[in-house]
């Protein structure tokens, strides 16, 4: 049976599972192989509630071209403050999962990368908000004259807090709020459902998993 990819992301159970510094590291393996492929430009959506019929999301007119990633200007999990080596250290909350800057075309992306057991958001308790702190690390590096957007790797089946509540207990006030809040700043989306689509045939699923294909599940509603 066909899932989407937070069946995956489970497995092998859900207490225990792999860590989210493993597929940040798989993201970039697969940025880097699809950039050398023919089509190397992966489709970008946003975040649209609906509630009859149940949607939320969009396919956005605009791509993320990526033909120009590499291993040598892609960093996983890097220390961001230290993105410009000849000024003074970058004040920031937040440190996104991959980071490309290319220094010919001063371009930089951010790359923020949710799999399971993890809000986009960050803890409501805690009083933060990583998406008003994702937005603020790309303005500061618009204002060094640089080009700077932000993406989100995201199952279209991202759990969100309603379904991190207790099992078979749905708090309802709380589903889609992810969504939600990507909503009302029009993210910028790319799907885990569609980069395994893209490499469901290659040599790449063997360091991935066996049973990728599996985990390909698009809705209807956004192809």
């Amino acid at each position: 049976m066909v899932q989407n990819a937070t069946y995956l992301f489970g497995r092998p159970k859900r207490d225990f599972h792999h860590f989210q510094s493993r597929w940040n590291t798989i993201a970039q393996m697969v940025f880097i192989y699809l950039a050398n492929m023919k089509e190397n430009k992966l489709n970008v959506y946003h975040s649209v509630i609906l509630q009859d019929p149940q949607r939320w999301l969009v396919r956005s007119e605009r791509c993320l071209d990526i033909k120009d990633w590499s291993v040598e200007n892609t960093i996983v999990e890097g220390d961001i403050k230290y993105i410009f080596d000849d000024q003074s250290a970058l004040e920031t909350q937040i440190y996104p999962d991959i980071v490309y800057k290319n220094n010919s075309k001063k371009e930089i992306v951010l790359m923020v990368i949710r799999t399971i057991g993890k809000t986009v958001r960050g803890r409501t308790k805690e009083g933060c908000d990583n998406i008003d702190r994702a937005i603020g690390l790309m303005e500061k590096i618009r204002e060094k004259g640089w080009k700077c957007d932000i993406y989100y790797l995201m199952s279209y089946g991202h759990e969100d807090e309603g379904y991190l509540c207790t099992e078979g207990n749905i708090d309802e006030t709380k589903r889609h709020q992810d969504w939600k809040r990507l909503e009302r700043v029009n993210a910028n989306i790319i799907l885990w459902e569609e980069l395994f689509s893209l490499i469901k045939e290659s040599k790449v699923i063997s360091y991935i998993d066996a049973d990728l294909q599996q985990f390909t599940l698009m809705p209807e509603w956004v192809l």
